[in-house]
């Protein structure tokens, strides 16, 4: 038997428009009731009608933000995509989707993108922000103030947010170290790690990721240095050279963020042949760098898919068809070499 929004209500005791209002998110319903309707559609399986939930968003529009640290970032090109086409899906669903792009990871732009996204009405949020106690703390006011947030890419750590979507970081750099110890034979590794921010959950994760792999496979390394990019092609390139005038011993270099290009720069200058670099993300200098050899090979995530299941699932928690503790969606860590770019 089709469940419909009149069943619904005649099981929960209500009228047929508090369950409306349940599904949609619309009107204040005590707690108690609403969780009773939620807990009852789930059990019956209620689908809503594509055409019925257009006709409802015509009247509440529903508005996400999204905050992506963007400008100057061409990883982030396909994380838009996957934005864009997800926004294009529910967009006859009444979705409006409003994107603000800061470039790096200064705090007090990424605080100011957040209370703009909120003054703008949004009622969910789609973040990718630093992993620092005052961004703790802003979501967790948003949460309290039942604004879903999603953290896109990276998370932050103990935020209560409604789930996280992007990859397992951890495993990418495990992912490194495994390929490190396997294709270089120095010994020990003199390792440099140009990063774009200590303040980014998903870079740190990278570092751990690497040094514990090394150390399964039992192999001598040391961390020459952790430099920061803010993911600016200028800084890699500077940073790194400095790094080298100060330690030329150095023998291995890992980038865990944007900066490839300007971290290759410095690679190509110094004529090297001992050098065995690798990083993360698939954009087309990258892809140049490892068909010239100066890059050994880069560890993607999946960005656009990142993109598109932050917005999805965001709309989702906004129109009652999510879980009330949803699943944290992690993205495939994949290697690529220049035979299979």
């Amino acid at each position: 038997m089709k469940v419909t929004v009149k069943s619904l209500a005649e099981a929960a005791g209500v009228s047929r428009g508090t369950v409306d209002r349940v599904l949609h998110n619309r009107g204040s319903v005590k707690a108690e009731v609403a969780s009773r309707i939620k807990q009852l559609a789930k059990e019956y399986g209620y689908v809503p009608n594509r055409a019925g939930r257009a006709l409802a968003a015509a009247k509440t529009p529903i508005k996400i933000g999204v905050l992506l640290p963007s400008i100057g970032n061409a990883f982030f090109d396909d994380v838009k995509n996957g934005i864009v086409n997800a926004a294009a899906e529910y967009r006859d669903l009444g979705l409006e989707l409003l994107l603000r792009e800061v470039q790096g990871y200064d705090l007090t732009e990424h605080m100011a993108s957040v209370d703009y996204l909120v003054s703008r009405n949004c009622q969910a949020l789609c973040l990718c922000t630093v992993d620092v106690p005052q961004m703790r703390t802003k979501i967790n006011e948003l949460s309290s103030a039942s604004k879903p947030v999603v953290l896109l890419n990276t998370t932050v750590h103990d935020a209560q947010k409604l789930c996280y979507v992007g990859p397992d970081y951890k495993r990418g750099g495990a992912a490194c170290g495994g390929m490190l110890a396997l294709c270089c034979q120095h010994a020990p590794l003199k390792i440099l790690i140009v990063t774009g921010s200590k303040d980014m959950l998903g870079h740190n994760l990278r570092i751990e990721g690497l040094q514990e792999e090394l150390k399964r496979q039992g192999r001598a390394f040391e961390i020459v240095g952790i430099v920061e990019s803010n993911d600016s092609d200028v800084t890699a390139q500077q940073v790194t050279l400095e790094a080298f005038r100060q330690r030329p011993d150095i023998n291995v270099v890992y980038i865990t963020a944007a900066g490839v290009q300007g971290a290759g720069a410095a690679l190509i200058s110094l004529g090297r042949a001992d050098i065995f670099a690798m990083c993360s993300d698939d954009i087309r200098t990258t892809r140049e760098l490892i068909e010239k050899g100066i890059i050994k090979f880069t560890v993607c995530h999946q960005p656009e898919r990142q993109g598109y299941h932050a917005v999805k699932r965001a709309y989702m928690a906004l129109t009652g068809q999510l879980s009330e503790d949803p699943q944290d969606f992690i993205t495939d860590t994949i290697i690529k070499i220049k035979a299979n770019l």
